[in-house]
């Protein structure tokens, strides 16, 4: 049995969300001054993933690395994992040569990463998986990736767009009945597109469910999972949309739910 923090208070009821951050930057300072930290390695995320979730309801909470005996304690204290987009994952979590196109990667993040996946997975976890974060869920699960989208898909839809993020540039079509279609409530709709990898073996018990008009996946869901999404696009850059910021909305959701029935199981042990 999973024990977890009894109910909140009602005003304190806003589930929490662990939200990964896979960007490293270097620090460009804006001024060298004799008061300025020296230039170093930093962990970035876009504050549109946390505005997101706080606009659906949720608390996120930005999770840096962390050794794995460590995960238990942090996913013990939320109630869902948010997958971020980043770089490219290393091609040796999926036993695969590296590519020539194949852009940065951060060996220790995707190790971090994958272990949290893993962890929350087996939780049950609501997981949302947005982006890279699509591609870290199917890894997790034994898939693998096109290393470079253009190679297989070919150049009709640029999946690299030029675009701000907020501008839809291609399709999806999801497969009726899924997940994904009935919280969008349509079929198809436009999203935008800022990847070169993609979903190549579909990972164990995942399905695919949305794709863009050139066969590129572009969601997938776990059937064995109250609620374990992935998406390709950046769904954080497109919340204006109603149907787009549906999905923080279904995922918060559920993170309630998952908090709600943990509470009931420290009630009755």
């Amino acid at each position: 049995m999973i024990l977890r923090r009894p109910p909140m208070p009602a005003a304190l009821t806003r589930p929490l969300i662990a939200v990964t951050t896979s960007e490293v930057r270097a620090a460009v300072p804006a001024g060298v001054t004799p008061e300025a930290d020296p230039a170093q390695h930093e962990m970035v995320l876009g504050l549109k993933y946390l505005r997101a979730i706080e606009q659906a309801g949720g608390i996120p909470v930005v999770v840096a690395p962390l050794p794995e005996p460590e995960l238990v304690a942090l996913l013990e204290r939320v109630d869902g994992v948010c997958l971020s987009g980043g770089p490219d994952l290393d091609p040796v979590a999926y036993d695969a040569r590296p590519h020539e196109r194949l852009g940065p990667t951060w060996r220790d993040l995707d190790v971090f990463e994958l272990a949290l996946t893993r962890a929350a997975d087996e939780r049950s976890m609501p997981i949302l998986a947005i982006c890279r974060g699509l591609q870290v869920l199917n890894v997790a699960r034994g898939g693998s990736l096109y290393q470079h989208v253009p190679e297989t898909f070919g150049d009709e839809i640029r999946h690299r767009q030029t675009e701000p993020g907020s501008t839809p540039t291609h399709g999806v079509t999801f497969a009726s009945r899924s997940r994904v279609a009935g919280i969008v409530g349509v079929r198809a709709t436009e999203v935008n597109s800022f990847h070169h990898q993609a979903v190549a073996r579909v990972g164990r018990g995942l399905t695919a469910t949305g794709w863009a008009p050139d066969g590129v996946v572009e969601c997938l869901e776990a059937r064995d999972r109250a609620f374990t999404l992935g998406v390709q696009w950046h769904v954080e850059g497109m919340v204006g949309d109603p149907r787009q910021s549906a999905l923080f909305e279904a995922f918060i959701d559920a993170a309630c739910d998952f908090h709600e029935a943990g509470a009931e199981l420290e009630l009755a042990a």
